[in-house]
């Protein structure tokens, strides 16, 4: 967690120091990333139980986005939270410790823990790219959107259920260039 902790900052500083500069914003957007990855098991410091429903969602992205000039930040917690998410959707099994938490009403259950999830996941990806094409210019966004990919290899390869993650991520993006969809 002082890792995340450390990387959130990181972020923060790059994001309200290199307002001006797009290199500086996708700087902020990678850290943010890397932070994001690990952000939604903060919730097993604090005393919500794992998978709370406040930290694996969307829910920390849009908090971020309270800040008006902080959308760099918001962009790469989306983005990292998604991939969290993503690997959440392959637990040996979705009950106890696997399922969603919310705060004082106890566990959703294996169904809607994985509609959770999966909305969730897919809320924070589309939300990253959508504020990732708007902070940088159609090549920076896309050199970041590769950085992020390494990042999401690199967190996908360590965890569990990463490898059914990376193979869905795979399998999206080679059908949509089988089908000639604009990437």
């Amino acid at each position: 967690m002082p890792a995340m902790l450390f990387l959130l900052g990181a972020a923060i500083a790059l994001n309200w120091a290199g307002r001006q500069w797009p290199v500086a914003l996708a700087g902020a957007v990678l850290l943010a990333v890397a932070a994001g990855t690990t952000l939604p098991d903060i919730d097993q410091l604090l005393p919500l139980g794992h998978r709370s429903a406040l930290t694996h969602s969307l829910l920390p992205a849009a908090l971020a986005l309270l800040w008006r000039e902080g959308r760099a930040v918001a962009a790469g917690l989306a983005l990292g939270i998604g991939l969290h998410l993503s690997a959440d959707l392959f637990p040996e099994a979705m009950r106890g410790f696997a399922t969603v938490k919310l705060p004082l009403a106890g566990t959703l259950g294996w169904q809607a823990s994985y509609m959770w999830i999966g909305a969730n996941a897919l809320a924070c990806l589309a939300l990253g790219a959508v504020l990732l094409g708007q902070l940088l210019g159609p090549r920076l966004a896309l050199a970041t959107l590769g950085l992020v990919a390494v990042i999401g290899m690199a967190y996908l390869f360590t965890v569990d259920g990463g490898w059914w993650a990376l193979a869905m991520f795979g399998g999206t993006g080679w059908l949509a260039l089988r089908r000639g969809a604009p990437v």
